[in-house]
């Protein structure tokens, strides 16, 4: 299994974002061994109470300016919101001078409020993400691109340069439509919240949209984000995980995420249940540590990771 860290880059209300606790965690992830750091995506996320959040792309290029080898994940970057063609470059960039180390997480996003703000029909947020996707994937691994639709017109288009590492563009969601679609247009699974048995559920769907699509679903891959709360007890843990996840998290309804879903309790404890995960297929299990405490990174880099290495 590898293993990954998300990081603070959005915060509920009454807390203040630092870049200091930012690059501290990633630069600690990095130091201990983890495969990749994480941040997450909104434009505005909130009205009458604004919940801080950084620009996903941006604050992984910085981090990636600082760092040598961590991968940078969007877990997961909301790729409708954005013009296509602009996002395919800005991607191909960020891969370009950090040497092949994105991976990109996205889905069609679920906040009305941003796809009102940057003016396209929530309704239709499927759709467009498909189109958006496609063209975005043809952009960053084709040449002579030709495409007109959505106002877009492309004719013999390449975008230039390109990492010799192709990105892994991977898509989250939970629907019965979602599943399908990872299976038919995708690298891979990405869910958040999700307990074993809940994720080899569902991706039990992606595999079977994949075969009908023709592709083979062992070559897909799975990944899933998790709370991670390492206490002296599981009751310790779980309460911690409980309470993180009902002040930053808005889990959503009716899908298999639930708190349930966090590695939490003794050192043996947390063991047992990523064996759990691994035993469900998943291969990239990315840790939230509840509340961003610092502690349970150096615990899982230095006492879970090297038990998986």
């Amino acid at each position: 299994m590898r293993f990954g860290i998300a990081l603070e880059s959005f915060t509920p209300p009454h807390r203040r974002l630092t870049s200091t606790s930012l690059y501290q965690m990633a630069d600690t992830a990095e130091s201990l061994g983890f495969d990749s750091v994480w941040v997450w995506d909104h434009i505005l996320l909130g009205s009458r109470k604004v919940f801080p959040v950084l620009d996903s792309l941006t604050t992984l290029a910085s981090i990636g300016a600082r760092t040598k080898r961590i991968k940078l994940g969007t877990g997961v970057l909301i790729l409708a919101l954005r013009n296509p063609i602009v996002l395919a470059k800005v991607l191909s960039t960020i891969q370009y001078l950090t040497n092949g180390r994105l991976i990109i997480g996205s889905a069609a996003g679920w906040y009305e409020k941003e796809f009102e703000a940057v003016g396209l029909p929530y309704e239709k947020r499927g759709k467009i993400f498909e189109q958006r996707f496609k063209l975005v994937k043809s952009l960053l691994t084709e040449k002579d691109v030709q495409y007109s639709s959505e106002g877009f017109r492309l004719e013999h288009a390449s975008m230039e340069p390109k990492s010799e590492i192709p990105i892994p563009l991977v898509i989250g969601g939970y629907s019965d439509s979602a599943l399908a679609r990872v299976g038919r247009l995708s690298d891979g699974w990405i869910s958040y919240y999700y307990t074993p048995q809940g994720f080899a559920d569902s991706f039990h769907k992606v595999a079977e949209s994949a075969r009908k699509n023709g592709r083979n679903p062992e070559a897909l891959r799975r990944m899933n984000i998790v709370p991670l709360a390492i206490e002296d007890s599981f009751e310790e843990g779980d309460r911690i995980a409980k309470q993180f996840t009902s002040e930053y998290m808005d889990l959503p309804k009716n899908t298999g995420c639930t708190p349930n879903s966090a590695v939490r309790g003794t050192l043996d404890q947390c063991i047992s249940q990523i064996k759990e995960f691994e035993r469900a297929g998943i291969q990239d299990l990315i840790f939230i540590p509840c509340f961003y405490d610092l502690k349970y990174v150096r615990l899982a880099g230095e006492e879970l990771v090297p038990k998986f290495s």
